[in-house]
């Protein structure tokens, strides 16, 4: 009986979560405060556009599993992959897959994380590298000014790099929640 009810709820909420999801549409939002431009909106920007924002957590929180000693080659990658797209934003790339790519490595992080699954290095490397180029390929500063573009998009470089600090924070509390409660089951 027991069962019965946890499956049929089980199909409730997947079916609540399609009916909600279908009737999403996309965000249009690249400016997420009016107002707030230059160096402070660039330095938003990653943290609040949903996409960003998620796929910097995942991936803190993917690099958060690794032992200390293999976390630091991937963070370079992401600054690297993060700091190639910029650049390649400034010097007026076309229309790119970014989005795509962003969503799609969403997607693959938060299963990865929820699967509580440790990533060879070899795997997370390349995969923080283009989490990196997608974010900064992404973020086209919706600006006249060449000279206002170039400080946003340092903005939008820091503010990656401190969202992606604060997804290996997150591990590092999800870990230390966690630690004290699985000493005191096995003691």
């Amino acid at each position: 009986m027991r069962e019965r009810r946890s499956r049929a709820a089980l199909r409730f909420i997947r079916a609540t979560v399609f009916i909600v999801l279908a009737g999403c549409h996309p965000a249009l939002a690249h400016t997420p405060i009016e107002g707030v431009g230059g160096f402070y909106g660039g330095l938003l920007h990653p943290v609040l556009t949903p996409t960003h924002g998620l796929a910097l957590l995942g991936l803190g929180l993917l690099i958060g599993q690794q032992p200390p000693s293999r976390r630091l080659l991937p963070e370079l990658l992401f600054a690297l992959g993060l700091g190639a797209g910029l650049l390649a934003l400034a010097l007026a790339v076309g229309e790119t897959a970014a989005g795509a790519v962003l969503l799609a490595s969403v997607a693959i992080s938060g299963a990865l994380v929820a699967a509580a699954f440790r990533l060879p290095i070899l795997v997370l490397c390349p995969l923080a590298a283009a989490m990196g180029a997608a974010i900064g390929l992404d973020s086209p500063p919706e600006v006249i000014s060449f000279q206002e573009a170039i400080v946003m998009l340092i903005g939008t470089g820091l503010g990656g790099l401190i969202a992606l600090g604060l997804g290996l924070l997150a591990y590092g509390i999800r870990a230390w929640r966690v630690r004290p409660s699985i000493q005191t089951a096995s003691g």
